[in-house]
């Protein structure tokens, strides 16, 4: 990613046999990226062809230091359980620009 980017970033969440989570399995789930989290439950994500998007703003990249990026998501299963992991892989990189488009 690059500072003043904008779309929409799909995260594919996997359970622990290594089947797909879906949204018909979950309670709620969030996604945070540095410092900005997103759930499903206040309508800011969606589950869309096997993955879960995260839609990103420009202003919101713009903020983000370059460099990695700590990411996590987070499942509430339906049993009332919350189990969270690290994203690993995501990386920043700075924008010359500083201008949102």
């Amino acid at each position: 990613m690059m500072q003043g980017d904008s779309y929409q970033l799909g995260v594919k969440i996997l359970n622990n046999a290594g089947s797909i989570v879906r949204q018909e399995d979950v309670i709620d789930v969030e996604i945070t990226i540095g410092r900005v989290s997103k759930t499903l439950s206040k309508g800011q994500l969606r589950f869309e062809n096997n993955s879960w998007v995260y839609p990103v703003t420009q202003s919101e990249s713009m903020k983000i230091l370059p460099g990695v990026v700590p990411a996590q998501v987070r499942v509430v299963w339906k049993n009332g359980a919350v189990e969270g992991q690290r994203i690993d892989g995501i990386r920043m990189h700075e924008s010359l620009s500083k201008e949102v488009l």
